[in-house]
C-alpha cells in the first residue's frame, strides 16, 4: 500500500485564521429533505414522500417518521424517540443510537429495505414487507419481522423475543444472542440457524435463552453451533428440519434429521458473547494541528553560510491492520524555488524523532544537510519513521527538527518547497 500528501516548507511564510460556524438547531417538526449534516433537530423529524433524508452526525430530540417513498440514511446519528416508516423506498440506520422503537412496514407489496448496523436500540424493531439486515447491533426489545422478504440476524443481542414469520427468501440468524425465545414460522426458502446452506457450521453460532421454534418452513431448514436453554419445537416442516454439530438444548420435540443435540445446561447464569472476525484495518496518518505550512524563518548569515531551522508538522500513524505488519514513513523535498530561481534541497537535513509512542515506533536516522555532510540530504526519499511486525495498535506521533543551510552566494528571495510523505508497508 502506498499514499501520499505534500506538506509545502517554506523560508518566510503566513498564517491565517477562520471562523468554524456552529450548527444552529432546528425548528420542531423539521422537514429533511437533503443532508442535515451534524446538526441538532429540536421535536420530530419528517421524510417527506419521495425525499432523501441524510443525517451524518444528526441529533434528532423527537422521532423520525418517513413517509411513503422516503429514503433515511442515517450514520453516526442520536434519535432520542422512535423511527416510524410506512412504504419507504429504505431506511439505513448506522451507527446510531435510537433512544425508542423501530417500525418499518410495507402495507400492500413487498418493497423496500430497512438495514441495521452497529446500532443500540432503547425498544422493539417491528418490521414487514421489507428486505431486513440487522447486524451488529444490539435490541433492547424484541424482533419482530412479519412477512419480510427475507431477514438476516448477525452478530445482534435482542433482549426479548425474536419472532420471523413467513419470509419468503428465507431467514438467517448467525451470531445472535437472545434473551427470550427464537420462532421462525412460514418461510418458503432457507432458514439457516447457525449453519451454511450444506449443513456446515456457519461464521457464528447463536445462543439462545428460551425457545427455539421452527414450524411450517418449506425450504431446507438447517441448524448448527446453536445453544437453546429452552426447548426446540419442531412441527410442520417440510422437508424435516436438520441438525449439524453443536446444537445443545433443554429437549427437543418433533422431526429431524442429523446429528442429536446435546443437553444445554445453563446453571445460575449463562454468559456469551460473540468474537467477530478482525476487521482489515488500515495504515492512516494525519497532521497533528497547523495548518501544513512550515515557516522557517529568516536564514541567518554564519561566518561561512547561511542557515534556517525549524520543525515539521508532526504526524500521527496509526496501523490497525491485522497481524501489525512493518510499516515505514519516508520523506522527500523538491528543490527550493523563489520565481525562476532555485536551490536544492540537498541542502536540508534532518532530525527524526517519536514525540509520542504508543505504536512502537522507531524515528529514521538523522541526515545532514550536503553543505555539512556532503551528501544529497532530503533531495532522495529518507525514513522518517518505521515500526516492526507485531508491533502494538496504538497511535505514534513522529516529527523531525529541520536544519536549512545555504552556500553564502545563494540569491536572496522568498523559497518555497513541497515536502512529500509516503508510507509504505
Amino acid at each position: 500500500m502506498k499514499r501520499m500528501w505534500k506538506i509545502p516548507a517554506v523560508l518566510v511564510g503566513t498564517f491565517a485564521l477562520t471562523a468554524v460556524g456552529i450548527p444552529v438547531a432546528q425548528a420542531a417538526g423539521t422537514d429533511c429533505t437533503a443532508d442535515l449534516g451534524d446538526q441538532a433537530v429540536t421535536g420530530d423529524l419528517v421524510v417527506p414522500a419521495g425525499a432523501d433524508c441524510v443525517l451524518g452526525g444528526a441529533t434528532v430530540e423527537g422521532s423520525v417518521i418517513v413517509e411513503p417513498g422516503g429514503w433515511l440514511d442515517a450514520t453516526s446519528a442520536t434519535i432520542t424517540g422512535d423511527v416510524v416508516a410506512t412504504d419507504p423506498y429504505g431506511v439505513l440506520i448506522d451507527g446510531t443510537s435510537v433512544g425508542g422503537d423501530i417500525s418499518v412496514y410495507a402495507s400492500d407489496t413487498r418493497v423496500g429495505f430497512l438495514y441495521l448496523n452497529d446500532l443500540t436500540v432503547g425498544g422493539s424493531v417491528a418490521t414487514g414487507g421489507v428486505d431486513v439486515e440487522i447486524t451488529d447491533s444490539d435490541i433492547t426489545g424484541g424482533l419482530l419481522a412479519q412477512a419480510p422478504t427475507y431477514l438476516d440476524l448477525v452478530r445482534t443481542g435482542v433482549d426479548g423475543d425474536v419472532t420471523i414469520a413467513d419470509a419468503d427468501f428465507g431467514a438467517l440468524v448467525s451470531g445472535a444472542v437472545v434473551g427470550g425465545s427464537v420462532s421462525v414460522t412460514g418461510s418458503s426458502r432457507d432458514v439457516l440457524i447457525g449453519a451454511n446452506a450444506d449443513g456446515s457450521p456457519g461464521s457464528w453460532g447463536n445462543t439462545i435463552g428460551r425457545d427455539l421454534v421452527l414450524s411450517g418452513n418449506t425450504a431446507n431448514l438447517r441448524v448448527a453451533q446453536t445453544t437453546v436453554f429452552g426447548a426446540i419445537t419442531l412441527d410442520g416442516n417440510d422437508p424435516a428440519a436438520a441438525f449439524g454439530p453443536g446444537v445443545t438444548a433443554g429437549s427437543v420435540t418433533g422431526d429431524f434429521t442429523g446429528e442429536q443435540p446435546g443437553e444445554a445446561v445453563a446453571g445460575d447464569q449463562a454468559i456469551a458473547v460473540t468474537v467477530p472476525d478482525q476487521r482489515a484495518g488500515e495504515l492512516t496518518w494525519s497532521l497533528e494541528g497547523g495548518n501544513g505550512l512550515v515557516n522557517l524563518g529568516v536564514a541567518e548569515e554564519l561566518q561561512d553560510r547561511y542557515q534556517a531551522t525549524g520543525e515539521i508538522v508532526p504526524v500521527r500513524v496509526q496501523d490497525t491492520r491485522a497481524g501489525d505488519p512493518v510499516w515505514s514513513i519516508t520523506a522527500q523535498v523538491s528543490d527550493f524555488r523563489a520565481g525562476g530561481q532555485a536551490l536544492s534541497s540537498s541542502f536540508l537535513g534532518w532530525t527524526p524523532e517519536v514525540l509520542e509512542n504508543a505504536g512502537d515506533a522507531v524515528a529514521g536516522a538523522p541526515v545532514p544537510s550536503a553543505l555539512e555532510g556532503g551528501g544529497e540530504g532530503l533531495s532522495v526519499a529518507r525514513t522518517l519513521a518505521s515500526a516492526e511486525e507485531g508491533h502494538a495498535r496504538g497511535s505514534s506521533l513522529v516529527g523531525a527538527d529541520l536544519d536549512l543551510q545555504l552556500p553564502l552566494d545563494s540569491p536572496s528571495g522568498t523559497y518555497t518547497a513541497t515536502l512529500t510523505l509516503t508510507a509504505l508497508s
